[in-house]
Parts: structure tokens; C-alpha cells; sequence
């Protein structure tokens, strides 16, 4: 293994460790802790993200792997850290930096552990970005939504209280399809290392492809409720309403997870090696009619963004599918 790849895990490990300093320093230390942590996340985001854009591979770029323990695939815990998953771990980064830096104003005294419930958050956004195996996307979700929840109650008033239980409901049974679909799809395959289901899905026999797209499916809705898509994302708007300026903005990033696994899966799924399954990726994705559906008024002008962002993510997800449905005609 190269010395280079251990730097993979960092934007994983750095973030937990960091969190776990807040917890047991002195107050005037955990900005400072929190935001060297952040910027060195950061940096190490731009060097992966520089290391895959200059791989000789000038299309795709180079995936580089870590087995965690060097064991092999598929028993090893896999990060893979290619363009898409860089790119991701940079933007999340950048948006941590701005979100802090505003949070030191009054926010992150607002409430108790928020410095630890920000470094949290953000292990479980690069950790989803990273993984390569769809059992841990499910604990990395986990760990991001149970920071989410701390942040989203962050500060005082009723209408975070009520927000915030909505979006805990909807949450666990968006979780509890995940864990459906990820059992189906094992069930079928075999296996719940990325790389091993997009071979092993070419050699599904007949009788079981209904099961492993029904599968799919459960994943898709999954994904689909935490990206905020319609008609799953009614508890979009409330929730980032609600929560605190530095939540809200690291929230948006959130959504993003839903739909950087939904292309991620999707291509892996039902891309033209799936044979049979091949172009079949509207089980993952939203149906083109979502795209005109109006949206109620709302007073306030969060509201107004937050339907707008939500608009944003329809445009790309729908755009997608029907790229999808092209290639697979």
C-alpha cells in the first residue's frame, strides 16, 4: 500500500478525534481545536482531489483505495477516494470553514456541544463520501443524522423542538428502508462491497432480479427522502427554517449525500456491464413528473430558498435519470 493512501482516512479519522478533544478541553480551546481540525480536512481534501485529477486517467482520474488493516476485498472495510468523492470531501470542507468561522459569532455558545456535534457531522458527510462498502454508508448515515439531530435542536424555541422531531421521524424510516434494501440486495448478491455487487449483479439469476430491484428501489427512496426530493421532501423546508444559520448550511451539504449515492449507485448498479438490469436506473431515481409540481407560498424568505434549493436538486437528479433512460434505449 502507498503512504500517500493512509491520508484517505484522514478526513474520517481527524474530524472523530477532534470531536473527542472538544468533549474534555476547556471551553476557550474547542474553536481552536475545531477549526484547525476543519482546515486540516480541508487541505487534505484539495490533495486528494489534486492526487485524482492529475492521475493518468484524464477522463475519470485514478481511484486510490484503503483497506482499513490491509485486509483484502471483499472482508476489508474499503475508502475510495476518486474525483467525485474529492470533489465532494473539498466542497463539504469549504462549507464547513464558512459555517464555523459564522457559527464563532454567537452560534456555537447557543447551545451545549456544538463543536462536537459540528466535527461529528462532518465525519459521517466525508465518510459517506469515502466508503466503498454500502453497510458502512449506512453508519456513516447514521453518524451524520445523530449529529444532525443535536444541531437542528441547537439553541432555544419551540419551533426547532417541533422540527426537529418531524425530521427525526422521517429520518429512522428512511433509515429503516436503507437497511431493508441493503438486506435484499445482500440477499442476491452476496455481498455489500460496491465493486463486488456491480460484478456479481451481471450473474443474478432471472428469478432473483426482481428481488434485487425492488432492492434498488427501497435504496432509491432512501436516498431520495434524505436528498429532500419531491414528493419526499416536505420535511425540508421546516427543518432548515428552524435550525440555527451554521446548521442549515451544513445541512444543505447533507442533501447532497442523497444524491451523490443515488448517481454513485445507480451508475454502479445499472451501468452497461449490468446486462440485464443495464439502464434500469429509474428504480434509484425521481420520476420526471416531480419537476412541475407546484410548491405551496411561503412567507418567510428561508422558505422561499429552501424550495428553490430543493428545485436545484430536482434539476439535477431528473437530468440524470433521463441521461439514464437514453443510454439505456
Amino acid at each position: 500500500m502507498n503512504q500517500l493512501e493512509h491520508f484517505i482516512i484522514l478526513p474520517i479519522v481527524a474530524p472523530l478525534i477532534g470531536a473527542a478533544l472538544t468533549l474534555v478541553t476547556a471551553d476557550k480551546w474547542r474553536r481552536h481545536i475545531t477549526l484547525g481540525t476543519v482546515l486540516l480536512v480541508a487541505a487534505t481534501s484539495v490533495g486528494l482531489l489534486w492526487a485524482s485529477s492529475t492521475a493518468s486517467d484524464a477522463q475519470f482520474g485514478e481511484a486510490h483505495v484503503y483497506r482499513l488493516g490491509n485486509w483484502p476485498a471483499p472482508f476489508a472495510i474499503v475508502l475510495v477516494s476518486d474525483r467525485l468523492s474529492a470533489l465532494m470531501l473539498a466542497l463539504t470542507s469549504t462549507l464547513a470553514v464558512a459555517a464555523l468561522t459564522f457559527s464563532f459569532a454567537r452560534w456555537d455558545h447557543a447551545g451545549p456541544r456544538f463543536h462536537a456535534l459540528f466535527l461529528l457531522l462532518m465525519m459521517g458527510l466525508n465518510g459517506a463520501f469515502l466508503t466503498g462498502d454500502v453497510f458502512n454508508l449506512f453508519v456513516f448515515f447514521e453518524v451524520l443524522l445523530a449529529a444532525s439531530y443535536g444541531l437542528l435542536l441547537h439553541g432555544t424555541g419551540v419551533p426547532r423542538v417541533k422540527a426537529g422531531v418531524h425530521y427525526i421521524a422521517i429520518n429512522l424510516a428512511a433509515s429503516s428502508l436503507f437497511l431493508i434494501g441493503v438486506s435484499m440486495i445482500y440477499g442476491v448478491t452476496g455481498t455489500l462491497n460496491m465493486a463486488d455487487i456491480a460484478a456479481a449483479i451481471p450473474k443474478v439469476p432471472a428469478e432473483n432480479r426482481a428481488l434485487l430491484e425492488a432492492g434498488c428501489a427501497l435504496l432509491g427512496i432512501a436516498f431520495l427522502v434524505k436528498a429532500g426530493m419531491w414528493p419526499l421532501g416536505f420535511w425540508l423546508p421546516p427543518a432548515y427554517s428552524a435550525a440555527s444559520a451554521p446548521a442549515a448550511a451544513m445541512f444543505a451539504i447533507m442533501t447532497k449525500v442523497g444524491v451523490y449515492v443515488v448517481l454513485r449507485l445507480s451508475m454502479l448498479m445499472f451501468g452497461p456491464e449490468a446486462e440485464a438490469s443495464a439502464g434500469s436506473r429509474r428504480p434509484m431515481v425521481a420520476d420526471r413528473r416531480g419537476g412541475h409540481h407546484p410548491v405551496r407560498r411561503r412567507r418567510r424568505v428561508r422558505h422561499h430558498l429552501d424550495v428553490a434549493h430543493r428545485r436545484l436538486l430536482r434539476a439535477d437528479v431528473i437530468g440524470h435519470a433521463a441521461g439514464g433512460d437514453r443510454r439505456g434505449r
